[in-house]
């Protein structure tokens, strides 16, 4: 049994949020009210013509067009991730690799060995699916990149003072690879410890309000969330490294053309 529609007056009521938002921005004469306007309007926008494409394809189901999409995704997500670190697209076939690697390989793992639908290539798994470990790896690596490179530039004599004391690039970047790393798992820790106990996990809400038993939610949930903390740590771990071959000039400068600007 699906879960019930929600029809068109359901949604508008649904859109209260944004208007509670309006009401505080204008009593505290915050001026973000078209900012947040715009973020509505476009994720609605982008949010229904996704759902009108998704139903195409899992009409479609070809196994072509589902790997063609989730490169397109990769590949979208990848330049995201440079804009909002702050970086330019120099780095962007350096870091490339690094989501096609972690998203593909623990996709094709969790798809075989967990999920192990009749049809390997279902757009019913592998596009949300592969959409949760992007969104995911997303956030995880636009702040370890962004704090790794802006540590170094802000410590460069610090960074430097390893060099000149015959350190290599790897050992100089190491201190700093360190804590970019810890400051982008932090946030997800927190969030995995909170989960079941203060919240409970949008996948699993959507699949008891679906219908499912409420253990073969918690059990999809699980999996999902070890599949993206597996992606999360592949992706960070590789655009870090690859990043390093072009942030990084082979004196072991830092290369201040990676940034925007």
């Amino acid at each position: 049994m699906g879960a019930p529609d929600i029809t068109t007056t359901g949604m508008l009521f649904s859109s209260a949020a944004a208007i509670i938002s309006l009401i505080i921005l204008t009593l505290f004469k915050v001026n973000l009210k078209k900012e947040v306007l715009v973020t509505f309007i476009r994720m609605t926008v982008q949010l229904l013509l996704v759902g009108l494409y998704l139903e195409v394809m899992f009409n479609l189901n070809s196994p072509v067009i589902n790997s063609l999409y989730i490169i397109v995704m990769i590949v979208a997500a990848d330049y995201t991730i440079l804009r909002s670190s702050g970086f330019n697209s120099s780095l962007f076939f350096y870091t490339l690799p690094a989501y096609l690697i972690s998203i593909v390989s623990v996709l094709l793992f969790y798809t075989v060995f967990v999920f192990r639908p009749e049809n390997f290539f279902d757009a019913r798994y592998i596009i949300p699916v592969a959409g949760m470990l992007l969104g995911n790896s997303m956030t995880r690596t636009v702040v370890t990149l962004e704090r790794f490179y802006s540590s170094i530039k802000r410590e460069n004599d610090t960074y430097l003072s390893y060099l000149s004391m015959g350190a290599t690039t790897k050992e100089a970047a190491i201190p700093f690879f360190k804590r970019a790393y810890k400051a982008g798992m932090a946030p997800s820790l927190a969030n995995y410890a909170a989960i079941g106990l203060i919240s409970l996990p949008g996948m699993m809400t959507g699949q008891i309000l679906g219908g499912s038993d409420p253990m073969i939610a918690v059990k999809y949930q699980l999996a999902i969330i070890f599949a993206i903390f597996a992606a999360t740590e592949i992706s960070t771990v590789l655009a870090l490294i690859f990043s390093m071959k072009k942030g990084l000039k082979s004196n072991g400068m830092l290369n201040n053309g990676i940034f925007k600007g």
